[in-house]
């Protein structure tokens, strides 16, 4: 058995490799294309839409592919997945529409609020996604989700380009997300033979709500550390800036998905099977690490280094003030490696409670980074959060601890070889640049007025 679930999860890894990099590079030639033509302001707009309305979708649909990847093949706990997490979904969709003006008003955005009723839907819609996805994950069927993320990427890309170079931008972004989404449950349904069941008996159903809503909460803070902050940097700087630093942390969250996204997919059906097995955890846990440590890093290493090619070649000059941001960014990825293992390992374990006070622990201290560095530009905000990873290493470190029941020294120490690369490659690009003569560059990527380079 132990060797059928390596080989599967080998498989995998290897299949949501390949699709997650042919998704994502044919979703950054739309995105390119449609930075091209789409203003800052707009982008920075859909950014608080997609933020907002995001936070909602992925709250009300957490836990629902744990509970059905923790227990494969049951029926009812599927059911109980699907209706609990359907019904939070339309509560979710209920309060959007109605709090969409007060949105619009806060953040001085009147189209504001017209985005986000239309991308309530979204909350809704990835309810029917959900389980399917499981399934076909808890089946070790990654080639399968592989293409159908593929062809959600390039049916909703394709979609956007019309609305784009009509002028239409805002109405772009917000129909590339809802086709893609649209495409992904249908062909995910009939791939796995899911259709939507009949509601589950009450105390089924409760049952779905008290596994899921320790990861509901954990969900909400994940996503307000990963992505959602945008919400309170919003708040604290202009749009324009804001679509600014959303290109960064796009090309960050990119990199994140191809570096490691592909192995984390196997990595909560992997920690399942060996979950009452110590030893076995532990060696399971090792090897996640060591995969990581050895692409996250180095692809981090590469794409801070040649940040300014990345971002000029990909969405233009426009876009410049983009480049020592992503490249500072890329200084998280210690912590993004960790949490991707962490997460997992805890949920396999059923400490869903756990997993949650985690969560707020890591989203309290980027929210308050955020808040506190955002009225002094990008790159002060772009610091604060890698200094802030800093904390949330040592917080994952403990987590990791506690999931393996044992000291996670052996482990952790991977990671030290790994970031010293990534700190020495970063330094490298610096001295390189100073020389070839852009003395009056900072190694923190500020620059004086009177540098043209």
């Amino acid at each position: 058995m132990g060797m059928n679930l390596a080989r599967g999860a080998a498989r995998g890894a290897v299949w949501s490799f390949a699709t997650v990099l042919a998704e994502r590079s044919f979703g950054f030639v739309i995105l390119g294309l449609l930075l091209r033509v789409i203003p800052a302001s707009v982008v920075g707009l859909i950014a608080i839409a997609s933020a907002i309305s995001d936070l909602a979708r992925l709250v009300a649909n957490s836990g629902a592919g744990e509970q059905v990847q923790a227990s494969p093949g049951d029926r009812s706990v599927e059911a109980a997945a699907f209706w609990s997490q359907f019904l939070a979904s339309l509560l979710f969709m209920l309060a959007l529409f109605a709090a969409a003006p007060f949105f619009a008003a806060l953040y001085g955005q009147p189209v504001l609020s017209l985005a986000l009723r239309a991308m309530a839907l979204n909350v809704v819609l990835t309810a029917f996604l959900i389980v399917p996805s499981a399934r076909l994950a808890s089946q070790f069927r990654f080639r399968v989700v592989g293409m159908i993320s593929l062809g959600s990427t390039i049916t909703g890309g394709l979609a956007a380009l019309p609305f784009a170079f009509t002028g239409h931008g805002v109405a772009a972004l917000i129909a590339q997300r809802m086709v893609g989404v649209v495409f992904y449950a249908v062909v995910a349904s009939f791939a796995a033979g899911w259709v939507p069941p009949r509601p589950p008996p009450l105390p089924v159903l409760r049952e779905g709500f008290r596994f899921s809503f320790p990861l509901m909460q954990a969900g909400l803070v994940d996503y307000i550390a990963v992505t959602g902050y945008v919400m309170l940097a919003g708040l604290r700087m202009p749009v324009a800036a804001l679509g600014e630093f959303r290109i960064a942390q796009r090309l960050f969250e990119v990199l994140q998905e191809i570096a490691f996204m592909p192995a984390r997919n196997v990595f909560m059906p992997v920690l399942v099977a060996v979950r009452h097995d110590p030893a076995r955890r532990f060696e399971t846990t090792r090897q996640m690490l060591d995969l990581l440590s050895m692409v996250i890093f180095l692809v981090s290493a590469v794409c801070g280094a040649a940040a300014k090619p990345i971002v000029l070649l990909m969405f233009g000059p426009r876009w410049e003030a983009a480049v020592p941001v992503f490249a500072v960014l890329t200084l998280m990825a210690p912590a993004a490696a960790l949490y991707s293992v962490v997460n997992p390992l805890l949920t396999a374990a059923g400490r869903t409670r756990l997993v949650s006070r985690y969560a707020w622990a890591n989203a309290a201290t980027i929210a308050a980074a955020v808040w506190f560095a955002a009225p002094y530009g990008l790159l002060a905000l772009a610091w604060a959060l890698a200094a802030r990873g800093v904390l949330g290493a040592g917080l994952f470190a403990l987590a990791m601890r506690r999931g393996l029941e044992r000291p996670a020294g052996p482990v952790l120490r991977l990671l030290i070889l790994p970031s010293a690369a990534l700190v020495a490659a970063r330094l490298a690009a610096w001295a390189g640049r100073w020389r070839a003569g852009c003395s009056c560059c900072s190694p923190w990527g500020w620059r004086r007025a009177v540098c043209r380079r």
